[in-house]
């Protein structure tokens, strides 16, 4: 019996060499049977049929997502490989991507990168967001409803709760849930990124009028149990806006209760960083598409969200992640405009998308 000695590169870079599959420049599939058992192991039989039409309904979303979000004036995808009549079989779409030809602008190439987004998206679909959004959401944002006030004569206000203060809010915003053309972006230009791990898929952005209030935002949702430092993923946490050491030193040097006003708070906070620049401890977590010029603090937590199946109407629970993202006005505005603003930081996700799938 002879030693079989041929192995596929892609298949150890992908296991044990750290490379996102994304990456993969080729897959390594001879024949039909071959390409539906790769799907098979992967979670989709093709014998299936609610398996078969999952599959042409993810097709359908990566040929639409690439044409409006990563294309440019002149490109399009193959009618060889968009049109469903012409493919006939997905697992034709494997093969294609298997052959040698690599060529920018072969069948090959197009048939790589339609499966690079189809796999995001397929991520994404199996979320268990996609299955229980609603309920979801409702546990997270019904403690943020219940402090966050406003009315017509006080504007928008955190209060109402076991802490003693009441914080104006310039603006206070809900992020529902990523829409899906940001999550495929965003999943395909981080390599590092899968669906689970997307952790910023909903939250809620505070918007405060001082600095100073920045940290009290922070204390009334702990001190009101609406978030719970437990539930915190550290290494998740950032804050390029202000160190928390030199805040500590300052508020520790003045009356647990003043009255002096918060503009000047904000003032002693600012000379005391502008003296001690060299002690301040920042927490950045870099983000090549975040610019510089975005100071904001962020925290990732989690709420245990209880849910009923709505077919064996047993009920069970898991842990979901959300952001919370805060900062002072002056900051909001610089974010509106200029390299730190959100088009901006779009703009350069797209750019890397494209250029991770179109490669």
């Amino acid at each position: 019996m002879k030693l079989n000695l041929e192995f596929d590169p892609e298949t150890f870079h992908s296991l044990i060499g750290g490379r996102a599959v994304i990456e993969t420049p080729r897959l390594n599939l001879k024949s039909k049977d071959e390409a539906r058992a790769y799907l098979k192991s992967y979670g989709y039989d093709t014998d299936v049929e609610a398996d078969r039409e999952k599959l042409w309904q993810i097709h359908s979303r990566a040929v639409i997502y690439i044409r409006t979000q990563l294309l440019q004036e002149g490109e399009s995808v193959p009618e060889e490989l968009s049109d469903p009549k012409q493919l006939s079989d997905i697992s034709n779409l494997l093969l294609i991507a298997s052959m040698r030809d690599s060529s920018q602008g072969s069948l090959h190439s197009w048939a790589c990168a339609l499966l690079r987004v189809m796999h995001v998206i397929s991520q994404l679909h199996n979320d268990l967001f996609n299955y229980f959004s609603l309920e979801i959401q409702e546990e997270i944002f019904r403690p943020y409803r219940q402090f966050v006030q406003k009315d017509a004569v006080s504007g928008i206000r955190l209060a109402g709760g076991s802490d003693e203060d009441v914080i104006p809010l310039q603006k206070f915003d809900i992020k529902p849930f990523k829409d899906s053309d940001s999550a495929i972006t965003k999943l395909l230009a981080k390599p590092d990124e899968v669906a689970f791990g997307l952790l910023d898929k909903i939250g809620v952005r505070f918007v405060t009028a001082t600095l100073f209030d920045v940290f009290r935002v922070m204390r009334f949702l702990v001190n009101n149990h609406v978030v719970s430092p437990a539930n915190v993923i550290p290494n998740q946490s950032n804050n390029t806006l202000f160190p928390a050491n030199l805040f500590l030193e300052v508020v520790e040097g003045l009356p647990r209760l003043t009255d002096m006003p918060v503009s000047e708070v904000d003032k002693v906070l600012n000379e005391r960083l502008a003296v001690e620049a060299e002690r301040a401890r920042f927490l950045e977590k870099h983000n090549s598409f975040t610019s510089r010029d975005y100071r904001f603090i962020k925290f990732i937590t989690r709420q245990l969200v209880r849910v009923t199946h709505p077919e064996t109407q047993k009920s069970f629970s898991f842990f979901y992640p959300y952001e919370v993202q805060i900062l002072d006005y002056e900051h909001y505005l610089r974010s509106l405009s200029g390299p730190a603003s959100h088009d901006e930081y779009k703009a350069r996700q797209r750019a890397r998308a494209r250029q991770r799938v179109l490669v």
